[in-house]
């Protein structure tokens, strides 16, 4: 058998947060076309905008193999990773993966405020939508009802990304899970500097806190 190097790669809070966002997210689609949820699915969005506003804070003075700093690349990265995308071990996301992480996170944050504005005429009005005129409400609510397709292509891009990559025998959903991934013991890999993860969610605590006492 092949001698491997195992790193502790994610921290406890990029695993809670990642687990956490699938769940949230999965009740969000759930509740989002029942207007006895309405309430729920506020709820339920204002978790998701706590979730990604710390995922951002992470990425910034989080683990170093959660910094966006870290595993973020240039466009000629990834177009070199397309040209032989199993050729190199990665310790953390592939040029394309950082990516699609950064587009994710862009979908998602924006359904999650498009929604503080959204005004159905009838049952719900979000918080934020005195804010801004009748119109720019009626954007974002248009927005907010179709920007979910994409964030569903996105999610079927990332689940057939796993899939590839189990079938080249690349861990993925592993280390997402124990925090620690084993490497070709050859590999040249560095063990990130790593925060411990109850800082994060300390700081998830904070930001649930402060978003519900002001969005409730």
């Amino acid at each position: 058998m092949m001698n491997t190097l195992t790193i502790k790669l994610w921290d406890g809070f990029i695993r809670s947060f990642h687990w956490l966002l699938v769940v949230v997210l999965a009740g969000l689609w759930y509740t989002g076309g029942d207007i006895d949820y309405i309430d729920l699915h506020h709820q339920l969005g204002l978790v998701m905008l706590a979730l990604l506003l710390t995922r951002i804070m992470w990425g910034i003075v989080g683990s170093q193999s959660a910094r966006f700093s870290y595993f973020m690349r240039s466009p000629i990265a990834v177009w070199q990773y397309f040209k032989a995308p199993f050729k190199h071990e990665y310790v953390t996301h592939n040029p394309a993966g950082a990516y699609m992480v950064i587009i994710m996170l862009a979908l998602l944050l924006s359904q999650a405020i498009s929604g503080l504005f959204t005004d159905d005429a009838i049952f719900f009005r979000g918080p934020l939508a005195h804010l801004v005129s009748n119109d720019m409400v009626r954007s974002l609510t248009r927005y907010h009802k179709q920007a979910f397709d994409y964030i569903l292509i996105a999610i079927a891009l990332h689940l057939v990304a796993i899939f590839v990559y189990t079938v080249m025998k690349k861990r993925l959903v592993g280390p997402m899970i124990t925090g620690r991934k084993a490497y070709p013991e050859n590999a040249q890999v560095n063990q990130p500097k790593q925060r411990h993860g109850a800082f994060g969610l300390v700081l998830l605590g904070i930001n649930i806190t402060w978003i519900f006492g002001w969005l409730s």
